[in-house]
């Protein structure tokens, strides 16, 4: 990806320096024409499509903050996930739907190979946070170019942290502050290390997880490949976190942190608020609650978890096998869910500390870091291959 390409720091530097040197007025303007044109560079064609797509959006965020009209908000979002839709999952569903009918579907071949515009799941759900806070009054003053600034933001374009209007745009006026770049540029080098020493060292241990003659490999290979690919991924998207928020931090920009050490977590739940932090965040917030979060029956408690990690499995990747990974993670959130309100109350007195012991912790770590483990093989292989590996790896 980009992030490692010097000409990507050449145009940072180039870019920060501008950003610095114009008076704070000009500076929503400085970001939004370098995103955009940080976009168009990579993307081409596309660009123009999320271009006509930022520019309705913001037209219809400025409609919806004098009439709050609800019909307007749902339309702007449908049409909004609609792009998205269209770019990201149309070969899929149309895949599928040849797979059920046995038709022939001459669009398939169109849609399987078009190309998903760069980092387009990042952008539809920040429009969709952009819309809805837009309609409940919840945003600082601004215009077009805060908006442009902000969804073209290109530090995070293609890997996050998802980013909240409220808090980033009131930093775009604040004063220069040398320890920023001295932060930012120690956050990008512990990035690169993640990035290129640790998820790239590590990688060479996973090729017998995917290799097309995984079922001639050894359940001690597979276990090893599926322990370093759990790695790989946290050091590589952690990785890139790291790089887009320090150089945001270039910019004096703050972004959300994305990762808070995961894999020392003591239960799933605990695991899901330090793992990919913002997209939780995001989903907790416009799915979890509108559909009524725990507010409701605990029938209703568990199918709501089912369902932010069912959006959570799509969102990752267009293929089945990704929305199966997510509602593996939504079942373990429903058993802890029941464990902490319907059994813990059954096997401790009230007011004696649970999970205090040095033991009893570790031992809770090692269990999540086990069951997360075991569940990245339906992240990064089809339902049926993933099995294969599950067999193997219990030599089955």
């Amino acid at each position: 990806m980009f992030y490692t390409d010097w000409l990507y720091w050449t145009f940072v530097a180039v870019c920060c320096l501008l950003y610095h040197m114009v008076p704070r007025g000009l500076r929503p303007w400085i970001l939004a024409a370098a995103g955009i044109s940080f976009y168009c560079a990579l993307a081409g064609a596309y660009a123009f499509v999320l271009l006509a797509e930022a520019g309705a959006a913001c037209f219809l965020a400025a409609l919806l903050r004098r009439n709050r009209s609800i019909w307007l908000a749902a339309g702007a979002i449908v049409g909004v996930v609609a792009v998205l839709g269209y770019f990201k999952y149309s070969g899929m569903l149309i895949r599928t739907w040849t797979d059920l009918t046995n038709a022939h579907v001459s669009a398939l071949p169109r849609a399987e190979q078009m190309i998903i515009p760069l980092g387009i799941s990042y952008f539809t759900f920040e429009l969709i946070h952009y819309l809805i806070e837009s309609r409940r009054g919840g945003l600082p003053p601004h215009g077009p170019p805060q908006f442009f600034a902000f969804v073209f933001f290109f530090p995070t374009m293609a890997a996050g942290p998802i980013k909240s209007f409220p808090q980033f745009v009131p930093q775009l006026c604040a004063s220069f502050q040398p320890m920023n770049v001295v932060t930012g540029i120690a956050r990008i080098i512990v990035g690169l290390f993640k990035k290129l020493v640790l998820a790239g060292t590590l990688d060479l241990l996973t090729r017998s997880l995917y290799a097309p003659h995984a079922e001639h490999v050894d359940a001690s290979q597979l276990w090893l490949s599926l322990v370093a690919y759990t790695f790989v991924i946290y050091f590589d998207f952690s990785g890139y976190s790291d790089m887009a928020i320090g150089t945001a931090r270039l910019f004096g920009i703050t972004l959300p942190e994305n990762f808070r050490n995961p894999y020392f977590s003591r239960n799933i739940a605990e695991f899901w608020n330090r793992w990919h932090i913002s997209l939780g965040s995001w989903l907790t917030k416009y799915v979890y609650y509108p559909l009524g979060g725990s507010r409701k029956s605990k029938a209703r408690t568990y199918v709501n978890l089912m369902a932010v990690m069912a959006v959570s499995g799509i969102w990752h990747g267009a293929a089945w096998h990704f929305v199966l990974w997510g509602l593996m993670h939504g079942a373990m959130l429903c058993i802890h869910r029941f464990y902490v309100k319907e059994i813990r109350p059954l096997l401790f007195r009230a007011g004696e500390p649970v999970g205090c012991s040095p033991i009893r912790t570790a031992g809770a770590v090692a269990f999540t870091f086990c069951c997360v483990t075991m569940t990245r093989v339906f992240f990064v292989l089809p339902a049926t291959e993933g099995w294969n590996v599950w067999l193997r790896m219990f030599s089955l």
